[in-house]
């Protein structure tokens, strides 16, 4: 396994408008040597697109540097405007538009997601130019074959987020998990744990709940698990999702405080909603039964 890092910008570039002290090219490389060193840890080989902060580099040159990577990452922390902006937070991966990074690019902005605690979704997206990638560096990586994403580690016009990313513990953890996804992504076990059991049944972990499999030691990713006659979502970065619509097959389904997924009469943002059996949202008109007990069915 090769992957070829790259520290989105150099010098002094694009400082908060919520922070003085922070600009983008300082926390990306940090980050990327961060995630190097981690990466290493797996056994995985490493390339960068640059030897030193100070080192500019052309954007398409940057993307070819990663023939014969597996796999191509961009680091960057997003903007809006150039004013201060609290709203908008959601981390999201630019990934190649020939589709070959979609996956890996969602785990990861989840992983981004869940680390940092957004208040908005993360996501992917394409964007694409008039000879294929919109992005020189994406461009470049395609060329020679290499999935490829850019990684916008939020929004640095965010005062919250901006705090957050000046935070030397943070950027650590952030690196670490988003190099356990990768890990888990490609199969690949760390270093040290070769003799370790697989894991078995539910772990939390940084605040969130995973279910692993004890066949394969994975968590579960993108998916429904069925427990204890209970229905569970797992994102792609694999925890547990609570609280929130999910939409799946065309209908909505609520998940629930437990992350179980609800049936019957549910409220959410101040409204009630009903749930047929199946957990499915009505959208069309429902007849309500009481029991003998008075309760609605």
């Amino acid at each position: 396994m090769k992957i070829c890092l790259d520290a989105g910008h150099y010098g002094k570039y694009n400082q908060s408008p919520a922070d003085s002290r922070y600009y983008e090219s300082d926390i990306v490389w940090k980050l990327t040597k961060l995630q190097k060193k981690y990466l290493e840890a797996y056994g995985i080989e490493v390339i960068t697109t640059r030897t030193n902060q100070a080192t500019d580099k052309a954007l398409y040159e940057r993307g070819t540097a990663s023939k014969g990577c597996d796999l191509f990452v961009s680091n960057h922390s997003n903007a809006v405007a150039s004013t201060v902006n609290t709203s908008v937070d959601y981390p999201v991966s630019y990934c190649a538009v020939n589709h070959s990074a979609d996956d890996i690019g969602l785990i990861l902005a989840q992983g981004v997601e869940i680390a940092m605690g957004t208040k908005q979704a993360a996501r992917i997206e394409h964007r694409s130019g008039s000879n294929g990638d919109y992005y020189g560096v994406l461009r470049g990586a395609t060329a020679v074959g290499t999935p490829a994403l850019i990684l916008e580690h939020s929004f640095h016009t965010n005062a919250t987020i901006t705090a957050w990313l000046l935070n030397d513990a943070n950027l650590d953890a952030l690196a670490k998990a988003e190099v356990e996804a990768i890990a888990a992504y490609y199969g690949i076990a760390d270093m040290g744990n070769h003799a370790s059991e697989k894991k078995s049944g539910w772990y939390k972990k940084d605040g969130g709940w995973y279910y692993y499999n004890g066949d394969t030691g994975e968590c579960v990713r993108n998916k429904w698990l069925k427990y204890e006659d209970r229905w569970y979502w797992f994102n792609g970065a694999g925890q547990m999702v609570t609280n929130t619509w999910y939409k799946y097959n065309g209908g909505w389904y609520y998940l629930g405080s437990d992350g179980a997924m609800c049936t019957g009469l549910q409220t959410a943002d101040g409204k009630w909603y009903y749930l047929d059996p199946d957990g499915k949202m009505a959208v069309e008109p429902v007849v309500l039964t009481p029991d003998q007990d008075g309760v609605l069915r």
